[in-house]
């Protein structure tokens, strides 16, 4: 099917020119078996990986596709695994033909998309096919450090539901009592205490998924506002979450799914705004193969090859940068808040362009500022907790190396005054 279906034939040729058959490896979310292929070295190899990952402090999280499995794959084969996954009732005439393959299995799907016609979809109402993901999620934490779960959401109740709600009745089955995840997640957390679980989850379903046991969501929701740049809306998101929120979550600009953050954005400079005022909040920072590099063009996930695009040095020196000021532990541990730039009756500076985080531990602070806009912006940053003296205060700058001196009465007011070029962004920290 990937190497015959004209919409995903054209797809390759805009995102590889020039790619052959042998390009075409699948997609990798139609597992067959959950065993690493012998063509890339078995089980044994990923474990041989994994402590090289290990021995340079790098942790390795796989991808568990927890709601279907490849139309070829093993379970289909296995008769007495037949009603592991949703059926087409015998009585299927009101049901959507193009939902179910030759044999009455259904493909997988979700609600507001059509059926995945590589895929064949998981019944979780059947207690047997529980147990039998359940012990794929535990098999799995033994091999990695963590996982990311594809479209976790379809496994709630109400989701599996909203699909399949009616088939699964006309086929006897019915809502279980409790939900997948949270004795899965337990089960799992019984032998591998440590395990990172990241969902991918959308429809604001976060929250739902975290009480389950998982320990972060996708934040889509930001990657959207942050793509839309109206800046209330923007900020308006932020401050509607809680801190706990917020370092639960997944913060990205681009990954598998979405456009090129270079592409999307438009351009570097937009783009690695977006990125630096994300990844400044607290969180999981999800940053995407060719991302530092600047890349625009898709990398398809089933192509075993992507376009070759020059490097930009400058752009990767700016991620290795911004990427050295957030590893501080004061990004890590410290404790956020937003907080408001003014104009101090300066006249017109456009402050309400600026979005402004704090990062407070101990004695160290520092003030995050961005101007995700297109137009130049300054104001006035109140520092009214900085220790009242006669000596000139040193702010560092951290981005851009620059040390100050400014008289601490007037950084308590009218404040630290900052002023930003389109897309830029600066890190002041002081003591």
């Amino acid at each position: 099917m990937d190497k015959t279906e004209p919409g995903r034939v054209g797809a390759y040729g805009r995102v590889l020119p020039g790619f052959t058959e042998d390009d075409i490896i699948g997609s990798p979310y139609a597992v067959v078996e959950y065993v690493v292929n012998e063509d890339i070295g078995g089980d044994e190899a990923l474990q041989e990986f994994r402590k090289k990952l290990s021995n340079r402090g790098i942790k390795l999280m796989l991808d568990l596709v927890p709601n279907h499995m490849a139309v070829d794959s093993e379970w289909m084969k296995d008769e007495e695994k037949k009603e592991y996954f949703v059926r087409k009732p015998s009585s299927g005439s009101d049901f959507n033909p193009h939902e179910f393959m030759a044999d009455g299995t259904a493909h997988g799907k979700d609600p507001y998309c059509g059926a995945w016609p590589d895929t064949a979809q998981l019944n979780y109402f059947n207690p047997a096919l529980r147990k039998a993901m359940t012990e794929v999620l535990v098999k799995l934490a033994s091999s990695c450090d963590g996982l990311r779960v594809d479209m976790a959401m379809l496994i709630l109740n109400k989701c599996h539901n909203q699909c399949w709600g009616p088939v699964l009745a006309a086929n006897g089955w019915s809502t279980p009592p409790d939900e997948f995840w949270g004795a899965a997640i337990k089960a799992m957390r019984q032998k591998h205490p440590d395990m990172i679980l990241m969902a991918e989850v959308y429809w604001g379903l976060d929250s739902e998924l975290i009480e389950l046991g998982f320990d972060a969501t996708y934040d889509k929701a930001l990657y959207d506002t942050t793509l839309s740049r109206h800046l209330d809306n923007l900020r308006g998101y932020i401050g509607s979450k809680s801190e706990a929120f917020l370092a639960h979550s997944t913060h990205f600009v681009e990954n598998h799914d979405e456009p090129r953050a270079v592409a999307e954005f438009g351009g570097k400079m937009n783009a690695n705004c977006a990125a630096a005022l994300q990844f400044a909040l607290p969180g999981i920072r999800l940053q995407f193969h060719g991302q530092w590099a600047g890349v625009s063009k898709t990398l398809d996930v089933h192509l075993r090859r992507h376009a070759q695009e020059p490097r930009d040095e400058k752009n990767e020196q700016y991620y290795k940068r911004l990427n050295a000021i957030l590893d501080d532990e004061l990004f890590r541990q410290g404790s956020f808040q937003m907080i408001s730039a003014f104009d101090a009756g300066k006249g017109d500076r456009q402050v309400w362009r600026l979005t402004t985080f704090k990062w407070t531990l101990g004695a160290r602070k520092c003030i995050a500022v961005f101007n995700y806009s297109d137009e130049e912006s300054g104001g006035h940053i109140a520092l009214d907790d900085i220790t009242a003296t006669d000596k000139d205060y040193k702010i560092q700058e951290l981005l851009g190396g620059n040390e100050y001196s400014r008289n601490p009465q007037e950084l308590k007011s009218p404040g630290l005054f900052v002023w930003l070029r389109p897309f830029g962004m600066q890190f002041f920290q002081y003591t």
